[in-house]
Formats: C-alpha cells, sequence, structure tokens
C-alpha cells in the first residue's frame, strides 16, 4: 500500500497531462511522401486565448507562401480515381471544424485553418512567430501544418489545388 500514491500520481501524469508545448519537424513533401527535414514548427498557448506558431526553416527557395492548417496528420500522396497524384493530399483539405466552406484569412470567420503567410528571405531562412485566437492547443493534435507553393489568396479559386497552390513542406502533429 506504501507505493499506491506513488502508482496513482505515475498514472495520472501519464493519462492527463496536456504539452505545454508541441514541436515537430518540417519536412519536405514528394511523389513518395516525406523525406528531408528543413527546420521545425512549435506551437505554445498563448494565454488560454489562442496558440503561438514558430516556424524556423533554412535552405528553402525565397519568396512568400501559403500557410496552413490541414484536417489530418498523414502526409502521404493521394492517387485519384483519373490516376494523378496529389502530393500530400491525405492530409486532407483546410481545417474547417465549423464547416464554414469560407477562405477569410487568419483569426477570420472561415477555416480555422487559414494562417497568415510564410516569407521567406533571400537567403533561405524563415524565422516566424504567429498567433491565433481561434485554436488551442489541444486543436492542433492529429493535424499537419503545411506550407504551399504559392503565396495566399485566400481562397479555393482557381481550381483544381486553390490560391496557395501545391503542398511543398509539413508538419505532422
Amino acid at each position: 500500500m506504501k507505493y499506491f500514491p506513488i502508482i496513482i500520481s505515475l498514472f495520472i501524469i501519464s493519462c492527463g497531462v496536456s504539452p505545454k508545448s508541441l514541436e515537430g519537424p518540417l519536412y519536405n513533401l514528394t511523389e513518395k511522401g516525406i523525406d528531408q527535414i528543413f527546420g521545425t514548427i512549435t506551437v505554445k498557448p498563448l494565454d488560454k486565448k489562442g496558440i503561438i506558431i514558430q516556424v524556423s526553416a533554412t535552405n528553402l527557395t525565397p519568396g512568400t507562401y501559403g500557410f496552413h492548417i490541414h484536417e489530418t496528420n498523414l502526409l502521404t500522396p493521394l492517387v485519384k480515381t483519373d490516376g494523378s497524384q496529389v502530393i500530400g493530399g491525405m492530409a486532407g483539405g483546410h481545417w474547417d471544424p465549423d464547416n464554414t466552406g469560407l477562405h477569410l484569412g487568419p483569426n477570420g470567420n472561415g477555416h480555422r485553418g487559414d494562417l497568415p503567410q510564410l516569407f521567406v528571405d533571400k537567403n533561405g531562412i524563415v524565422n516566424s512567430i504567429m498567433t491565433n485566437t481561434k485554436i488551442q492547443l489541444a486543436d492542433i493534435k492529429g493535424k499537419s501544418f503545411m506550407v504551399h507553393g504559392n503565396p495566399d489568396n485566400y481562397s479555393d479559386a482557381p481550381l483544381p489545388l486553390g490560391g496557395s497552390g501545391p503542398r511543398m513542406y509539413a508538419t505532422p502533429f
């Protein structure tokens, strides 16, 4: 019986404690799945009013890129019925738990998965910190953060890939 409080404490810790932050590798997406790691994404709570997202990566092509949370953490390609392939397609679409069907930008009243664009500097480095007040840390589990190939126009047009274009890099949580 003298070990009972220790066993109960370990059980509570293993089952009920949420992490104070989440960190994952930022993978390059390919037609075979994932390969090289280019950086990390770290997500922390923002005083119970949202999250702080930090993206740190190197050796990327300079420019502006769309950045979203997608429905799943599966980063494998999706083969469509016509035989074409969507790199990272098993991650699903933009995370939209409220079923708005709208892209209205970060903290807007559309997809909660809409995040600010990423800016990669002329040296291929991104070290970006952003906040989102509509997402909690617990919401991230089972999702992925996706970097697209083009700047974001916060639209699903042009089809079939949407305004941000192909999926290039991702972090599963």
